[in-house]
């Protein structure tokens, strides 16, 4: 016995999808080897150089991220990085791999609250399978912008994450992947990236486990 599907609770024995069942395996929603970096909600504010992600936001990835985040369910990590990892090496078949790896942060409250950082684990589990460096607090927020988020426009947002993370280090004529569970707006790569990239970058890419295509807020 090999424990039971995280997404349809059947048992898994034998041949099994690594925590998934084959046919929840296969079912997943998987997204082509592109950039995503146009598809965000602000394309002219975008930085960093190249956005993948796995899974396009559906219910069975939505169920798995919200189970990794909200449900205490780390061990999930081992679950959604050899998904990302298979992504990660379509997108750079014909192109050099980052150098490093960094996770992106969260505030010290969400952390002291959940326990874990879920893209740290990711990150970790990622850079193992890749046989990446990672660069272990990388990334600092400064302060919580969650507050915040439902309260203002989508270029006020923007604004807030660009002042919310600072880099740690000297970053000089590396290429940096920074790993997160989802990408929504892109206003968090962005910081992110332009964190990195005052710090002596030469490219900032992010890896996502999903891609939740944005929306316009109502209010603009």
């Amino acid at each position: 016995m090999l424990g039971y599907c995280w997404l349809c609770n059947q048992s898994l024995t034998g041949r099994t999808g690594g925590g998934l069942c084959l046919v929840c395996l296969y079912d997943l929603p998987r997204l082509p080897p592109s950039c995503l970096k146009w598809r965000c909600q602000q394309p002219e504010r975008a930085q960093g150089r190249y956005w993948y992600a796995a899974m396009s936001w559906q219910a069975d990835t939505r169920s798995l991220v919200h189970r990794f985040k909200f449900h205490s369910c780390p061990e999930l990590a081992q679950v959604l990085a050899p998904l990302m990892v298979a992504q990660v090496l379509h997108c750079y078949q014909d192109k050099p791999r980052p150098d490093a790896i960094m996770a992106m942060p969260m505030s010290y409250s969400r952390w002291v609250k959940r326990g874990y950082n879920q893209a740290g684990l990711l990150a970790r589990a990622v850079a193992e399978q890749l046989q990446l460096p990672i660069i272990s607090g990388g990334l600092r927020r400064l302060y919580d912008t969650g507050t915040q988020q439902h309260h203002s426009s989508a270029s006020q947002r923007w604004d807030s994450m660009q002042r919310s993370l600072y880099c740690t280090g000297n970053m000089t004529g590396l290429t940096i992947a920074v790993v997160d569970d989802v990408l929504t707006t892109g206003a968090s790569i962005s910081a992110a990236a332009a964190a990195i990239e005052q710090r002596g970058a030469k490219a900032v890419d992010a890896w996502t486990f999903a891609f939740a295509e944005p929306h316009p807020p109502l209010n603009e």
